[in-house]
């Protein structure tokens, strides 16, 4: 005999049967599969007449929600399961749409409704309910329609319907700002709730608006400082110091107030929470000044408490709180440099973040090397699996900038080390963007300033021009190397080294900006090297000065056609120098008659680049210099040029009337000819050919007829302007003026005389007149450390001391910013912009118009109020008529049955019937009035 199994029904399957389900499936293709399946039968059980079943599928596609899976298609059952009657089937489609639902759900605009009818309902948990959902799905128009029912609620008999009201207020707020202005004296009236629950979240939702405009309640700190000194809950005291802290810096009035209460809070709690936040209060809220010693000092002594814990998050605070507190009282901080220190070595990742950016105001002259040593083994990982974060050696390096240029390396005693560093973070930080840019312009800017050690930055900024690794893994530096390298070339010791490592780099293998500046720094290079004195010139000497310059001419010729203007501009004008260079060696006799280099190389190029030394210059030294007197910037030097179909006419016959003379005076020299053919064209005064004499008058028609066919062509070409005759002699004739009084003013006595070409004098160059400049040798002796190292101020325009050392901290102010904008979004996603600048003092603008329209509202009510009326007593007046008529013919009827009877008529007493009638209208109005 044998068992049949039955099956159950797709309705009848639980949400722990789907559970159990897909916890049975051993890989993930049975579980897509089996999903898949569940899904499938959801769709047939949200179909279902039966409530229970579609309550139960609407169950189960919420918890497959939660696995990623869609189920906006079931929104109208959601909103179907939500309008049960039953809380239980009710909690689930709200569940659901909590869930599911957005601000852009289209199912939304039928629920307000809905919404509106649970928050009326009698049963407080419906109406929580109702809230909640409606905390998770309001959209803007929801808030607008719901903000008056929600603010009713604010005053439910019981207090868990009137907090969870005050919380969801908040998210009303953020959709529609202006029910904070019908709300605000109700939210104020909950401060003083009976219920310390109701009080609690009052406080939550007031702390939360006032960091976005926090202006709009200070009226309410009367009633906030009564919480503070009286209430014991340190949730609540904890949320009442934080609004404090957002009200303190625009009242300063406060301080005196809020001191000794916050105060007491710090000597007497033991919740490590409230005394961070009392901290905090004091700190942020602006409370603390420079003057408040004894305050700094119990703030300090109570932050210890907080790295003597073993939970990691009171380190994290601890150190963000003496961020705060090191701005103002640095001394006071450097006596706990030790725990500091020791966070260095953390663990923790954001522990170590927070003390590496603690540990810059901590420093002096004694302690930079060791904390500048102890930074820069945070950027080596200590075994091959760990893996420090980009951003964290970004962070690190930057720190170590900031520590040594701050105030104008006032604790740098030793600038050899220091760029001893520089060379040795480029190395650490291999492979991360950006950095290698801010160490070249560290590196940059001690060459430029520290005199003393500038022969030891151009060492070391050579050794990284030449270093392959550096070009591939960091070649941000390599632009600064490069400058450093050209502009002090007279401190290098090997410059055809530095030169052919230059020109041996592929195209496209570095940036535009540092071909730029390598283009820049050969030449200075190059003069530095075949210019110098020290080697004898000779005739192998000369081979290896050409050899090198027709290597640089081969690198010049790869960049004249670059992409790049910078880089193009620089490559063709140095290109046409060095190919003189090149003709001029080549020009020197072979047989070592002439021992002098060409007076290109030896005087020529020195002078172009070493006359001048180059200083620092202040930021603001630009803007100190005064405009002179007269000089308008807005003001055009020169009238704009007018191109007009006149001018390019006379360009294209002149350029015929030259190739027609240079075919005439083919046998002579072309060069000669086309310079006489030029001169004849412009002034007709000079000698002309006799062939192009007799053939004159030919010309003539020659170019008339073709400027005849190119203004055929021009008129029907559509993409051509054409300019009309009247405007092009106009301008024909001004330029003509113009050009006329340039040469020749109105009193010039040689304005009618001829041009005498001949008679300007020409001034002879004697290139061997200029003198050479004065080159330095390199000193070879040893170096020694001086006490006192000399660093190059600023030049400025003005006032000497107001731009001493801004370059160092201007750049330290640009790292600062650089990491402040690239700050984390915060995890909460909440957008509340529209209450940043949402002002309660300021008038409603609207105000006006909402009058006007509830005048217009009113109006409208009182219309339909007067037709209803009448309405009704026209029904009325109809109604009373037919019942008269009615029990008329129903008493006529019973007479005429009793004469039947009695065989006799009987006439009804008036008095009576009167009597019936009176008795049947008051009944009729009795049932009417009912009715309505």
């Amino acid at each position: 005999m044998s068992t049949r199994v039955k099956k159950t029904p797709l309705f009848k399957k639980s949400l722990h049967d789907l559970i159990r389900g897909i916890r049975a499936c051993k890989d993930e293709e049975a579980t897509d599969k089996y999903v898949r399946s569940a899904i499938s039968e959801c769709r047939q059980e949200v179909l279902s007449q039966d409530m229970d079943v579609k309550t139960m599928a609407v169950l189960k596609l919420a918890y497959l929600q939660m696995f990623g899976h869609d189920m906006t298609w079931a929104s109208f059952n959601v909103l179907e399961v939500m309008s049960s009657p039953k809380f239980v089937q009710k909690r689930i489609g709200y569940l659901a749409a909590m869930q599911s639902f957005g601000v852009d759900t289209d199912v939304l605009m039928l629920a307000t409704n809905m919404l509106k009818k649970d928050l009326a309902s009698s049963n407080h948990l419906d109406v929580a309910m109702a809230i909640s959902g409606l905390s998770n799905i309001v959209s803007p128009s929801l808030a607008r329609d719901l903000a008056e029912d929600l603010i009713k609620m604010m005053n439910h008999s019981k207090p868990y319907v009137r907090k969870k009201a005050v919380l969801v207020m908040y998210k009303i707020f953020l959709q529609f700002p202006e029910a904070l202005r019908t709300s605000f004296p109700r939210l104020r009236d909950k401060l003083e709730d009976p219920e310390i629950s109701v009080v609690s979240a009052t406080v939550n939702v007031i702390c939360e608006l006032a960091k976005k405009h926090p202006k709009n309640y200070l009226p309410l700190a009367p009633q906030l400082f009564n919480i503070l000194t009286t209430s014991s809950n340190n949730w609540m005291l904890i949320k009442i110091i934080k609004l404090f802290a957002s009200l303190a810096p625009i009242e300063p009035r406060l301080k005196a107030k809020l001191i000794p209460p916050i105060t007491n809070i710090i000597q007497t709690t033991t919740a490590m929470s409230l005394l961070y936040e009392c901290i905090n209060c004091i700190v942020s809220g602006g409370m603390l000044s420079k003057e408040d010693e004894q305050l700094a000092t119990m703030c300090v002594g109570k932050l210890r408490i907080f790295f003597e814990e073993t939970d990691q998050n009171l380190k994290f605070v601890g150190l963000l709180a003496y961020n705060k507190i090191v701005l103002t009282h640095p001394l006071l901080v450097a006596q706990n440099a030790d725990v500091i220190m020791d966070c260095m070595d953390d663990p923790d990742l954001s522990i170590r973040e927070r003390a590496v950016e603690l540990v810059v105001y901590l420093v002096n002259t004694d302690t930079l090397f060791d904390v500048v040593k102890r930074l820069m083994l945070q950027l080596i990982p200590q075994s091959r699996d760990q893996v420090l974060p980009e951003h964290y050696r970004v962070e690190v390096v930057r720190r170590i900038l900031d520590m040594c240029s701050n105030n104008t390396y006032s604790n740098v005693t030793n600038f050899e080390w220091y760029v001893a560093v520089l060379v040795d973070l480029v190395k650490i930080t291999e492979g991360v963007k950006d950095i290698g840019a801010e160490i070249g312009v560290e590196l940059q800017n001690v060459a430029v300033r520290v005199r003393s050690v500038r022969d030891y930055a151009v060492g070391a900024s050579a050794r990284m021009v030449t270093d392959k690794d550096v070009m591939i893994k960091n070649p941000g530096v390599l632009k600064y190397a490069g400058w450093i390298a050209g502009e002090y070339a007279i401190y290098l010791d090997n410059p055809e080294i530095i030169l052919n490592a230059m020109i041996n780099i592929e195209p496209q293998t570095l940036s535009d900006d540092t071909e730029a500046v390598y283009i820049q720094a050969i030449p200075k290079i190059y003069s530095q090297y075949a210019g110098t004195d020290r080697i004898p010139w000779t005739h192998s000497r000369a081979q290896e000065i050409l050899q090198l310059t027709e290597n640089i001419v081969a690198y010049l010729e790869k960049y004249s056609t670059s992409m790049d203007i910078e880089v193009q501009e620089r490559s063709v004008e140095f290109l046409e120098l060095f190919r003189l260079i090149a003709l001029a060696i080549k020009e020197r006799p072979d047989d070592n008659s002439d021992l002098t280099p060409p007076a290109l190389i030896s005087q020529a190029m020195p002078s172009m680049f070493n006359l001048w030394e180059l200083n620092p210059v202040s930021a603001k030294a630009q803007k100190r210099i005064p405009i002179p007197e007269g000089l308008d910037l807005d003001e055009e030097f020169n009238a704009p040029v007018v191109y007009s179909e006149s001018e390019n006419e006379e360009e294209a016959l002149l350029r015929e009337q030259i190739m027609k003379q240079q075919q005439l005076n083919s046998g002579k020299n072309i060069n000669s000819a086309a310079a006489s053919t030029t001169v004849n064209a412009k002034s007709n005064k000079s000698k002309s050919t006799r062939d192009g004499a007799s053939s004159e008058s030919e010309d003539e028609e020659e170019m008339e007829r073709r400027r005849q066919e190119r203004r055929r062509r021009q008129a029907e070409d559509p993409f051509y302007i054409l300019e009309s005759d009247k405007v092009a002699s106009k301008s024909r004739k001004q330029r003509q003026d113009s050009s006329s009084s340039e040469l020749s003013g109105p009193d010039d006595p040689m304005k009618n005389e001829k041009l005498d070409i001949d008679s300007i004098p020409i001034m002879k160059l004697e290139i061997a007149s200029i003198a050479a400049p004065v080159t330095k040798k390199k000193s070879k002796r040893h170096r020694t450390q001086p006490a006192h190292v000399e660093i190059a101020t600023e030049e400025t325009f003005g006032d000497e001391n107001a731009a001493t050392g801004v370059h160092p901290d201007e750049a330290a102010q640009r790292r600062s910013s650089a990491r402040a904008t690239s700050h984390k979004k915060s995890i909460l996603r909440v957008d509340a912009r529209g209450l940043e600048n949402y002002d309660l003092d300021s008038p409603d603008e609207d105000e006006a118009d909402r009058q006007e329209v509830e005048k217009f509202k009113a109006e409208i009510l009182e219309a339909r109020k007067k037709a209803a009326k009448a309405a009704e007593e026209e029904v009325r007046a109809t109604h009373i008529v037919v019942k008269k008529k009615k029990k008329k013919a129903k008493v006529v009827k019973k007479i005429k049955k009793r004469d039947e009877k009695n065989d006799t008529p009987t006439e009804m007493p008036a008095e009576e019937e009167k009597t019936d009638e009176k008795t049947e209208e008051k009944a009729v109005e009795n049932a009417e009035g009912q009715e309505t």
